[in-house]
C-alpha cells in the first residue's frame, strides 16, 4: 500500500522503538507462546515480545514498515517472522497462536474476527488496543477504509462472543480516546465439545442457538 509504505518512509519509527503501553502493562496476562501480530507496523511490539521470549509472527501491508521490523529486530539481536501482506491474503491456521495482538488496527470485514478468534488456541489471549471514533478528524470515504482503525461505543464488544473478557476499557487514556481489551479463549473441554467457539459475528440474534441450549443444560448438571 504505497499510503502507507510513504507514511512509514518518510518518518521512520514516527512512533517510537518503545512497545505500547498498554502491551507493557497487561503482558503478565498474555498466554506465552506463539504470537501473531496484526498489522505489525514497525515491529516495536513484536521485537518487545520476542525479546520476551514469545516466538512471534507479524504482518503488514506496508513493505517498508516490515523492512524497518525486521531491521529493529537485527539490531536488538532477536529473530521475528515478518511479512508484507494484509489480512485479505494472510492464512490463519486454527489453534495456531497463543496470543494475538491487534493495535491500531481494525479489521475492514467483520467475519475476520472469527477468523482471528479461531486462530487462536483454548486459552489463548487476544489483546487490542485501538481508537475510538471521537478521535476520528475527518469522515473516511468508501476509498480510503484502510484508514479506519477508529471503533465506535462497545463495537469490540460485539465481535468478541464467546471469549472471556479479562480487561475492558473505552475512554480517555492520556490525551486520546482509547479502546483496550484483554480476552481469553476458554479452556473448559465441555465449551470445547459442545462447539461455542464457533464465532459468527455480525448475525443478528434469533434466539437460543443449539449449542447455547446444550451449555446451559451442561451448566444447570455442574450446579
Amino acid at each position: 500500500m504505497e499510503y502507507w509504505n510513504e507514511i512509514y518512509a518518510k518518518n521512520p519509527y514516527h512512533s517510537g522503538k518503545a512497545p505500547n503501553q498498554f502491551l507493557l502493562d497487561m503482558l503478565p496476562r498474555l498466554s506465552r507462546g506463539r504470537c501473531l501480530d496484526v498489522g505489525m507496523g514497525e515491529g516495536a511490539n513484536s521485537v518487545y515480545l520476542a525479546q520476551k521470549g514469545f516466538e512471534v509472527k507479524g504482518f503488514d501491508v506496508s513493505s517498508t514498515a516490515v523492512e524497518h521490523a525486521q531491521k529493529m529486530a537485527a539490531e536488538t539481536g532477536v529473530t521475528i517472522e515478518s511479512k508484507r501482506t494484509d489480512l485479505d491474503l494472510f492464512l490463519l491456521g486454527m489453534l495456531e497462536y497463543d496470543t494475538v495482538v491487534m493495535t491500531y488496527f481494525k479489521p475492514p470485514v467483520t467475519r475476520y474476527y472469527s477468523e482471528i478468534i479461531r486462530s487462536l488456541k483454548m486459552g489463548g489471549t487476544l489483546i487490542v488496543e485501538s481508537m475510538m471514533v471521537d478521535e476520528m478528524k475527518e469522515p473516511i470515504g468508501p476509498d480510503d477504509t484502510f484508514r479506519d482503525w477508529y471503533f465506535k461505543p462497545n463495537e469490540l464488544l460485539q465481535h468478541l462472543k464467546g471469549l472471556r473478557i479479562l480487561f475492558y476499557n473505552e475512554g480517555l487514556v492520556g490525551s486520546r480516546h482509547l479502546v483496550q481489551c484483554v480476552a481469553l479463549k476458554p479452556t473448559d473441554r465441555d465449551v470445547s465439545r459442545y462447539g461455542l467457539f464457533g464465532m459468527q459475528s455480525g448475525q443478528k440474534d434469533s434466539g437460543p442457538s443449539v449449542h447455547q441450549k446444550l451449555a446451559e443444560q451442561l451448566f444447570k448438571k455442574k450446579s
